[in-house]
């Protein structure tokens, strides 16, 4: 077995996942009310948020230990990003009569450019988008939000939790001043696309094959922006298999590139 010598970077990097392990194991409120758990992740945000040739990442990703809780660990970020997601959905509920009073929003300044990143490398893709679908909207839609006002299009928003949808849809019924907006609760393998030029679906979402083979069913001609990562922020997120979408005849062709400001890559398909 090779034995590989790690940098004091790399070890830095290790010891915190595995620190910011334990204490979400160990903390019961993975929620910002949790000082401890905002502290954790931040740092831990931030340190993975920095430049990392990609041989060192997949080093650090393949290290024992952080390959042995890295599935344990995910489950626990995507629990607390949704409790994140729905403190501020709480707080905004009421209170916004357009989008730019979403601004603190702790990460207004990241998804603003998410968004534009986004945009550009789908004008290269498709043009004249009319309406869109966003899968997995969650709580607070501010992904879809800056879609809409940068596509102008009519927007469907669709998630399969109840508080979500229900926080979600409150927010964007105070903001939809067209009246050209749905927030649907349905599982995305279940709806029907008939209707979209594009599908998004967000990077949490867990049954994104089954949601492909729905879209290809119902839409073939549509366009599908999934939200993935690469390199070291999968220590983040789940990456997109796309060996999993066999069942459709999809192609990539396009994608954007994450940085230090941007955890996300995003992958566009169509169908051939």
């Amino acid at each position: 077995m090779k034995t590989i010598k790690w940098s004091r970077n790399q070890e830095k990097i290790i010891h915190t996942y595995m620190d910011t392990y334990k204490i979400l194991l160990e903390e019961d409120d993975l929620s910002p009310n949790n000082e401890i758990i905002n502290r954790v992740l931040a740092e831990l945000v931030s340190m993975i948020s920095k430049p990392l040739d990609q041989h060192v990442a997949e080093e650090i990703l393949n290290h024992d230990e952080i390959r042995s809780i890295r599935d344990t660990m995910l489950g626990k970020l995507a629990i607390a990003e949704t409790l994140m997601e729905n403190h501020y959905a709480e707080l905004f509920v009421g209170s916004v009569n357009s989008l730019d009073d979403l601004r603190s929003f702790i990460y207004w300044d990241n998804y603003k450019e998410l968004i534009q990143t986004e945009i550009n490398e789908l004008n290269k893709v498709k043009n004249d988008i009319r309406s869109f679908a966003f899968v997995g909207t969650g709580p607070l839609p501010l992904s879809p939000l800056l879609l809409k006002r940068e596509l102008g299009a009519k927007m469907t928003c669709l998630d399969i939790d109840e508080q979500a949808h229900s926080l979600g849809r409150r927010i964007v019924q105070e903001l939809d001043k067209e009246g050209d907006s749905d927030y649907i609760l349905n599982d995305g393998a279940l709806h029907d696309y008939t209707e979209f030029d594009l599908v998004w679906i967000a990077s949490l979402v867990p049954n994104k094959e089954e949601i492909m083979e729905r879209i290809y069913q119902t839409n073939p001609d549509a366009t599908v922006a999934i939200r993935s990562v690469d390199g070291i922020h999968q220590l983040i997120y789940e990456p997109v298999d796309a060996t999993k979408f066999s069942k459709v005849a999809c192609e990539e062709v396009g994608r954007t590139i994450a940085d230090s400001f941007i955890i996300n890559s995003t992958i566009y398909y169509t169908f051939k």
